[in-house]
């Protein structure tokens, strides 16, 4: 779909198509099917800084989520290199853990200020207070499948037994003897990764609290030459967690140079070895999963540890097992390709018989955008921390070309004790309702794709511009009016509006308002407006939303600087700069520099930002030379006309 929308575009140029290594054969495979050529580039590279050096052209982004941070290199490369380029960015799941998460995927590709004319000055302060608006129709376009061509999703839950229970209250119970951190912000985040490692398996407790004691040696170590431990090794031992439960500039220094408790080097080779003891006892879950795997339905089992993919792949054969773990493939202990592997459950994968192994077991690594349409099954046997990963699995099995009418999901909850500890069901549902407040989701269609609908309701009537009576109340205008933006050489529609206005003067655009007055006109067909006083009386009400959308409009030039303190730093250094030019006489800086004042009083994209962070660390020779020649400010309306294209005025019969 992605190459379709890219060929129509740009028929002429080859689009980039920038996705996750593990899908770079699938995009070359899919586009020499097709039989167009594409440049292609993977998000890996993209965070070391190795992008193509084409500068124009389409670039598909897949798997956009993965750019949902700009505190990463990959985004920090990426944001520049998208500068003056049309983006497509592809997800199934834009919101991971938070609203912000859609705003800098969007900022790739569009300014802050882009949906100004549609109301919204800034997309930072509307996603950044957690809102959506139905503008943001303007730039996300969802697609539902067709009914019949996926298989329907059966879900099942698969309750722990008492036995499990215990033995996760006693798992816990060894993990509180440690201290780990006198900062109660490094305690929550280094217990927690310890709590998830022991909701998993007994190997994976054993493995996380061998890495946790290499750590206490690195920072016993630290101490010894007085020097503090690096907080970058505390936020790789936590891994994904690290994003979900500490923000680093906030947590405290201390006067201890290390965040740690060195005194958990006496106690964790006890806590260790009564861990790895418990990897010889029996295990009820893995009991679970056993019974489960019994019917010899095609599944596909997910865990969040490499260190469970081994547990489970030793624990349940015979029959061997298949499993991946990021670049590391088998069947049984016998290592192979990955591409081998996972050939097995693809929908071209070998016909007839079955290969060696109908069960695969796999980290989050195969969870995202492979094609494994022979599954009929797909096990959570351990929680992820976002919704976008449980979806990132079922959409392995739950695609077109299945070979299965329906596909079985099956959660194993964890045991009382540990959600308590963890609240991970909680979380869960936390954020799997993020997206509906921004119109996605199946719960979201009533921000924006009411319109739709109602379009397509509608749409078989006669129509035709101009002004009509509808005999029913309350009193009121239904109106649909338009912003043009004019320039020398013709107008551009930048966006159109459908509000009610009640005789009060009170306007809104919400769908059961104007939804049950477009109903009410069907019902009670209009009559040709005849009273011109009646018509002047509803200009004069439509006249606040029209001016309310042109002031937003217009102001979208001066509200993104007051939030972003980098071009705020900028503006007040051209400013200088300008003063400085016109006692000079410079008349081709001024020029130069006034240009440059337009750029920065909009709102920009995030490679745009990133430039205005780079010049602002310049000295002023320099500044003055290279803020001269930023881009000419989008938009360079000379006026901003509203146009009427319907009225209808509602009176009682």
């Amino acid at each position: 779909m992605a190459l379709a929308v890219a060929t129509v575009l740009e028929p002429h140029r080859p689009p980039v198509c920038l996705v996750p290594a593990t899908l770079l054969a699938q995009w070359k495979a899919t586009a020499g099917a097709l039989g167009l050529r594409i440049v292609t580039a993977s998000h890996e590279a993209a965070s070391r800084g190795r992008l193509p050096d084409t500068k124009r052209g389409m670039v598909i982004v897949d798997e956009a989520h993965h750019f949902r941070s700009p505190a990463t290199w990959r985004y920090r490369h990426t944001a520049p290199w998208l500068l003056g380029r049309p983006v497509l960015l592809v997800t199934a799941t834009p919101v991971v853990n938070r609203l912000t998460d859609l705003l800098h995927q969007l900022l790739l590709g569009i300014r802050d200020d882009a949906l100004s004319a549609e109301g919204v000055v800034s997309l930072r302060a509307l996603l950044g207070r957690g809102q959506g608006s139905p503008a943001l129709a303007k730039v996300v376009i969802e697609s539902a499948p067709a009914e019949g061509h996926r298989p329907a999703r059966n879900g099942k839950l698969s309750h722990p037994e008492p036995s499990e229970s215990q033995a996760a209250e006693a798992a816990l119970a060894r993990l509180d003897r440690l201290r780990l951190s006198r900062l109660p912000g490094t305690e929550a985040l280094v217990r927690t990764v310890l709590r998830r490692a022991a909701a998993s398996s007994p190997a994976a407790l054993a493995a996380a609290l061998r890495r946790y004691r290499n750590l206490l040696l690195h920072a016993r170590d630290a101490a010894n030459v007085g020097r503090p431990l690096d907080r970058a090794a505390i936020r790789r031992f936590a891994g994904e967690l690290e994003e979900q439960l500490a923000w680093w500039e906030l947590l405290p220094s201390t006067d201890d140079p290390n965040d740690l408790s060195l005194e958990d080097l006496d106690t964790i080779g006890e806590v260790l070895r009564e861990s790895a003891g418990a990897e010889e006892a029996p295990d009820g879950k893995v009991e679970r999963l056993r019974t489960l795997l019994a019917d010899g339905k095609a599944t596909l089992v997910f865990t969040s540890r490499r260190e469970t993919v081994r547990y489970l792949r030793d624990r349940l054969a015979p029959p061997a097992l298949a499993w991946c773990t990021g670049a590391r493939a088998g069947l049984g202990p016998c290592p192979l390709p990955r591409a081998t592997v996972l050939g097995w459950f693809r929908e071209g994968g070998p016909s007839g018989a079955w290969p060696p192994a109908r069960h695969l077991i796999a980290t989050d690594v195969a969870a995202e955008g492979l094609d494994l349409q022979r599954a009929a099954r797909v096990v959570h046997y351990d929680l992820p921390w976002t919704p976008m990963r449980l979806e990132q699995r079922e959409g392995r099995a739950v695609r077109l070309g299945s070979l299965n009418a329906s596909v079985e999901v099956v959660t194993f909850t964890p045991p009382a004790v540990v959600e308590r500890a963890l609240r991970m069901t909680r979380a869960l549902a936390l954020k799997a309702r993020l997206p509906s407040r921004v119109g996605l989701g199946p719960s979201g269609g009533g921000l924006w794709r009411w319109r739709s609908e109602l379009a397509e309701l509608y749409s078989a009537g006669p129509a035709s511009p101009g002004v009509a009576v509808v005999p029913a109340g309350p009193d009121g205008v239904l109106a649909l009016f338009e912003l043009h933006g004019l320039q020398t050489n013709g107008a551009e529609r930048l966006a159109a509006a459908l509000v009610w206005v009640a005789s009060d003067g009170a306007w809104t655009e919400e769908e059961s308002v104007v939804a049950e007055r477009l109903a009410a006109a069907v019902a009670a067909p209009p009559v040709e407006a005849r009273e011109p006083g009646r018509i002047k009386a509803a200009l004069e009400l439509l006249a606040a939303p029209i001016r309310s959308r042109l002031a937003a409009s217009r102001a979208g030039r001066w509200s993104p600087p007051a939030a972003d303190p980098v071009a705020h730093q900028v503006s007040l250094r051209l400013h200088r700069a300008v003063r400085q030019a016109a006692r000079r006489r410079d008349l081709e800086a001024l020029a130069g520099l006034e240009r440059a004042l337009g750029f920065v009083g909009r709102g920009h994209t995030a490679g745009e930002s990133l430039e205005l962070e780079r010049l602002a660390g310049l000295p002023d020779g320099r500044f003055e030379r290279e803020a001269s020649r930023l881009p000419v400010a989008p938009g360079g309306w000379s006026a901003i006309e509203p146009r009427l294209g319907g009225v209808l005025l509602f009176v009682p019969a």
